[in-house]
């Protein structure tokens, strides 16, 4: 996404609970086409589920993790979309959102959309998948199963996302099985060779889908890292910080965690349920968090973030 000098708000320094009020202030400033630089101190997935709620179709986020600490997301300001067609979505995706108009036309001629329940699969790890998808409404995960049956989650994909784009790229079989992991999603889908002609046509197209890889190589690195390294209370706090929101003490647990089992919270950290259960009693213990009728409703953002930083 190439953009004209762009507002830049640095929130590091600003406190936790006046961080989201000065970026909403400071993206509804912008004229259609304008865009605001964020840099932040942790993965800014919060401030994501709000602008979807509050103030959906009208941005493009393209987001970039420099390091654990250092975070940078671009949002564009867009107009509203007029209908629901598949190039309105693709206009506001980051990895089309500089693509002709020649390939949007083109995928939009190939798209077919598909909702999908919890826990449904789109494809299986190791399948020959002829697709490529982008993430509608909702949120998929990448899991991928071991040799001993234990099932590790890789990265998240989230509304305007894309997944199997390195079966796309390579032609080989699927690295990972994708799942719905939120009540219910939306994804829409393109045949692998109208997504390879539109990479080899379009160089703007290309470049964000290397950014895609990047990225992703990024996530996966620091998740390896946190899952090889990392005693399981750091994993598991690890895993809630995304559904914190910003404010101090305990505070509800964000929409996107409200559909989570401690199954998926245990493929998310790299374990098994029975050591979540041992976890999630120390993260009680200590105030992190809080549990009614075995459901986790309330997080405390400050002190997950020092048991998963530092232990």
């Amino acid at each position: 996404m190439r953009g004209q000098h762009p507002l830049e708000l640095d929130v590091r320094s600003i406190p936790m609970p006046q961080r989201h009020p000065r970026i909403m202030d400071a993206f509804d400033a912008l004229e259609a086409g304008g865009e605001l630089r964020i840099i932040s101190d942790h993965e800014p997935r919060p401030l994501r589920g709000e602008l979807e709620r509050t103030r959906t179709g009208t941005y493009v986020w393209l987001q970039r993790m420099h390091s654990a600490d250092h975070w940078e997301v671009t949002l564009r300001r867009v107009a509203a979309p007029r209908t629901q067609r598949i190039r309105d979505f693709l206009k506001r995706c980051a990895l089309f959102a500089d693509a002709s108009a020649k390939t949007l036309g083109a995928l939009e001629a190939v798209a077919n959309e598909k909702t999908l329940a919890h826990n449904e699969t789109v494809s299986e790890q190791g399948a020959e998948w002829d697709g490529f998808g982008l993430v509608e409404r909702g949120t998929l995960s990448a899991v991928i199963i071991s040799p001993l049956g234990r099932e590790h989650a890789l990265y998240d994909i989230l509304a305007a996302e894309p997944f199997g784009e390195i079966s796309t790229i390579d032609g080989g079989a699927t690295v990972a099985r994708f799942i719905a992991t939120s009540r219910s999603a939306r994804v829409v889908l393109f045949p692998k060779d109208a997504v390879r002609g539109a990479l080899e046509d379009d160089s703007a197209f290309a470049r964000s889908m290397n950014e895609v890889f990047a990225q992703r190589m990024r996530l996966l690195v620091d998740r390896f890292a946190a899952q090889t390294s990392l005693p399981t209370v750091a994993r598991v706090a690890a895993a809630l910080l995304p559904h914190a929101g910003p404010q101090p003490g305990l505070h509800p647990v964000l929409p996107s965690f409200q559909d989570f089992t401690q199954v998926e919270l245990a493929t998310a950290a790299g374990t098994v349920k029975e050591v979540v259960s041992r976890a999630l009693a120390e993260l009680e213990a200590s105030g992190a968090i809080e549990r009614s009728g075995g459901h986790i409703v309330r997080v405390d953002r400050a002190k997950l973030t020092v048991y998963a930083g530092c232990l």
